[in-house]
């Protein structure tokens, strides 16, 4: 009697379930840093209200008082 063939399909959906939440994590800390970068370079300055360019300096009153 002659050997039956058997050939098994296996179907993949292309990206596992076990890739998804490292891709999730990957995008949340690329935006992250994207958004840091934006806010300490001072792009996103103009979002959070007017940007204080007055420097208030005293020269009668002390920062620190020293005593002798």
């Amino acid at each position: 009697m002659p050997d039956r063939i058997i050939e098994e399909h296996v179907v993949h959906d292309g990206g596992g379930s076990s890739s998804a939440p490292l891709t999730a994590l990957v995008i949340v800390l690329f935006l992250t840093v994207v958004l840091a970068v934006l806010y300490f370079s001072g792009a996103l300055r103009h979002l959070f209200g007017p940007h204080k360019t007055e420097v208030d300096i005293n020269i009668n009153k002390p920062g620190v008082v020293l005593r002798v």
